[in-house]
């Protein structure tokens, strides 16, 4: 259409022009005007395909800003964004999750104190939720949402701070000019104690404590999730089954005097005896840690399990973490073997703490009374003896 008006457009211009020009010689005229349309015509076609190639960049150039323009992320404003579309138990205990959105609904699971679950479907009276291996429901009397959540973890909850750095400092006071008491390495968390300053007092073990520079650790509450009902059936079968074993273990043993160590074998490698003592203590992993017990059940601390540990076997150790460093040889912190003995000076000058080398750089030991026995590295701080108890 456009070709068409310009065409019409231009001949009556250019017919206008050759009356003018040529008067009554119509002969020449008829030539020109022959000559003058079809170069119109070549004009015009070179004139409409540019202008629609250039309305096609055009187009393309709009469509390309519109599809680069991004809308811009809301910023949320929640107080604890961590805790948007979640949920904790207000409870001292815990609370029942249910099959269904119904009180007479089968249990499938429990919800702790101090446990967080992600809200899949909130309704007026019940929530569906989905925590640990455990998808249901829960009454919303029982539980807090989102910024109350966060308010809760914040009054209730322990808090746990991760180290981001290779290796970290942990000082006697809050200043970077303060003694250097121990290290700690990257991907170790313990328990804060308080943060002031820039600066973070953590629990290191047992009552060891020391001040990192919060520009290293990683700080998040320490939550809990819910726990399914085959998860706590197995737990107090495997509890039963310690009773049972402690109980046995409770018979007086003929106590026996360690042979000399035999030369060194390749570190990490399990058999026999030794094999056998790191599968026994790895079976307490989760029972309770309790200043000044012994009890591989019912708590004990990190002194107490080592000697009990070792009594199954019908190896005396001393009480304490200071005096079984002499209960067997000595050796060095990097020849340990499953089964030796690490010994930790808690950043004084005394041994404050002893743990059991299981192999692989990790030991199992009565650790914290928030921790209880638990796996960790052999190196989550800075050990300062070994003992070798075994043959």
């Amino acid at each position: 259409m456009i070709r068409k008006i310009m065409k019409n457009a231009i001949i009556t211009a250019a017919a206008t022009a050759m009356l003018l020009g040529f008067g009554t010689d119509t002969k020449a005229a008829d030539a020109y005007r022959d000559t003058a349309v079809a170069g119109i015509d070549a004009a015009i076609d070179q004139y409409v395909t540019t202008q629609a190639v250039t309305a096609e960049t055009t187009e393309e150039a709009e469509v390309s800003t519109e599809a680069s323009t991004v809308e811009p992320v809301q910023e949320s404003t929640a107080r604890y964004p961590q805790f948007e579309n979640k949920l904790m138990a207000n409870v001292s205990d815990y609370m029942n999750i249910r099959a269904e959105a119904d009180e007479n609904s089968e249990a499938v699971g429990k919800l702790p104190h101090g446990a967080v679950a992600e809200v899949l479907e909130q309704g007026d009276t019940w929530t569906k939720i989905q925590s640990g291996s455990v998808t249901g429901y829960v009454k919303n009397e029982y539980v807090v949402f989102g910024d109350d959540a966060g308010d809760y973890a914040e009054a209730n909850c322990d808090k746990i701070a991760t180290v981001n750095t290779t290796t970290l400092k942990v000082r006697e006071e809050a200043s970077a000019d303060s003694t250097c008491l121990t290290m700690i390495p990257e991907g170790e968390s313990y328990e804060v104690v308080e943060t002031a300053d820039g600066w973070t007092k953590l629990l290191i073990s047992d009552e060891f404590t020391g001040y990192v520079s919060d520009e290293f650790i990683d700080i998040d509450y320490d939550l809990g999730t819910a726990i399914s009902k085959e998860e706590e059936e197995a737990e107090q079968a495997r509890q039963a089954e310690l009773a049972r074993q402690a109980q046995q273990a409770a018979a007086p043993a003929t106590p026996s005097t360690p042979s000399a160590p035999q030369a060194p074998v390749d570190p990490g490698v399990v058999s026999g005896t030794r094999a056998d003592v790191v599968n026994y203590a790895l079976q307490f992993v989760g029972n309770p840690y309790v200043y000044g017990g012994t009890s591989l059940t019912n708590g004990t601390d990190c002194s107490g399990f080592t000697m009990s540990v070792f009594a199954h076997f019908g190896y005396s150790l001393n009480r304490s973490s200071r005096d079984q460093i002499y209960n067997g040889t000595n050796i060095g912190i990097y020849e340990v073997q499953p089964g030796d003995l690490l010994f930790y000076n808690n950043g004084g000058s005394t041994i404050g703490h002893v743990a059991l080398y299981i192999g692989n750089g990790q030991i199992v030991h009565a650790s914290t009374e928030r921790t209880g026995i638990i796996v960790s590295n052999a190196y989550y701080q800075t050990p300062c003896g070994a003992t070798r108890i075994l043959p």
